[in-house]
């Protein structure tokens, strides 16, 4: 299957995620509280399965460009989620803060798939031809069973 229909399928899980977590009862701490771990879970693996695939095949084609350097911006907001995802982790799933952190990451993630399904797939669609892109499919599949969340 094509990677970029692998990560479109995820990206609109997590969208749904989160809205699910948008409309949950604040007082309902530890069911927010698996939920916010849920989402966070899937975002590492997909990010860290995205790296390792999509955006390793399309780095190692890409000369110094506007092209590339969209590529690279992609790698810096994962890494922008994951420091959010690591202050999460240390907060309290009952403090008004948490909320508010899960609010920005939320927020951060929206733009990054905005971003990433617009510049980053039309890249990919551009670089790789069908096969290949067939062919990065179980291996992002694969990449994501793989990380240790």
């Amino acid at each position: 299957m094509d990677i970029l229909d692998l990560i479109k399928k995820d990206h609109n899980e997590v969208k749904a995620l989160f809205k699910e977590f948008e409309t949950m009862d604040p007082g309902a701490t530890i069911a927010r509280e698996n939920l916010a771990t849920k989402i966070t879970e899937e975002l590492v693996k997909h990010d860290e399965a995205e790296e390792q695939t999509l955006y390793r095949a399309l780095t190692e084609r890409l000369a110094d460009s506007d092209d590339r350097v969209a590529v690279l911006e992609g790698y810096e907001e994962h890494a922008m989620a994951s420091e959010l995802i690591a202050k999460l982790k240390k907060t309290n799933a009952g403090d008004e803060d948490f909320i508010a952190k899960f609010k920005v990451l939320h927020e951060a993630v929206e733009h990054h798939i905005k971003e990433e399904e617009g510049k980053i797939h039309k890249i990919a669609r551009d670089v790789l031809d069908r096969e290949e892109r067939n062919e990065l499919g179980p291996r992002f599949e694969e990449a994501k069973q793989r990380v240790a969340v």
